[in-house]
């Protein structure tokens, strides 16, 4: 039995250590959340026989507009195609499961339906997802064991200011992010009061910027 060894930066090691329903990353463009849900994904797939996953995004006109292509380089990378089936329009995995792919937009109460069973349901771009279409998701995806995963950007500064409240409610010494090749999100950072800083251990790209503010 051969054992898949994934690198993951030290920031996300709880999202693989936390037994919870719920999981969620959020960060700019760069700064891996999208990438690291891929290969977990496929690493779930590949572990856990006869999982069947949906990637999920508000709108979804076509594949091209979906996560598909960036799980299908995650296959080819950890060397997996020989266990993955890639289809036009989903991709089947070990022991009869299936990732396919899905626009909430799209759903009504009935049509979602066909998603009972789904172990696992992955919102990219979560920050588009309307309250309705979460209300149809959340009671859909129950099967023993299920969890729901959502990625969002979320650099905004009302949101940055809605998490420093937070931060000052739970007694935070400080907020650090971090930042790729994204000069709007550098810019809300300055204007936010953050610092640049170097971390000891550096979790993103080579090029990422990293930030954090002290709270009072």
């Amino acid at each position: 039995m051969s054992i898949l060894r994934i690198p993951t930066a030290r920031i996300f090691e709880p999202l693989l250590l936390a037994p919870a329903r719920y999981k969620a990353a959020y960060g700019g463009r760069g700064s891996g959340k999208s990438h690291f849900f891929g290969e977990f994904l496929v690493e779930t797939c590949q572990a856990e026989r006869a999982t069947l996953a949906v990637c999920i995004r508000e709108a979804q006109r076509t594949l091209a507009q979906s996560s598909k292509r960036l799980i299908e380089s995650k296959i080819a990378a950890l060397g997996l195609g020989h266990q993955f089936k890639i289809f036009n329009d989903k991709i089947e995995a070990p022991g009869d499961g299936i990732i396919i792919f899905r626009g909430m937009q799209d759903h009504t109460s009935e049509s979602i339906k066909s998603l009972e069973g789904f172990r696992i349901a992955w919102v990219d771009e979560a920050q588009n997802l309307s309250a309705r279409s979460l209300s149809l998701l959340r009671p859909t995806i129950r099967a023993e064991g299920s969890q729901l995963w959502a990625s969002w950007n979320a650099l905004q500064l009302r949101l940055m200011r809605a998490l420093e409240s937070r931060a000052r409610h739970n007694g935070w010494c400080c907020i650090v992010s971090d930042t790729t090749d994204n000069l709007a999100s550098a810019n809300n950072f300055i204007r936010g009061g953050y610092r640049l800083y170097q971390p000891h251990f550096p979790w993103a790209w080579p090029n990422t910027l990293y930030w954090r503010k002290s709270i009072k």
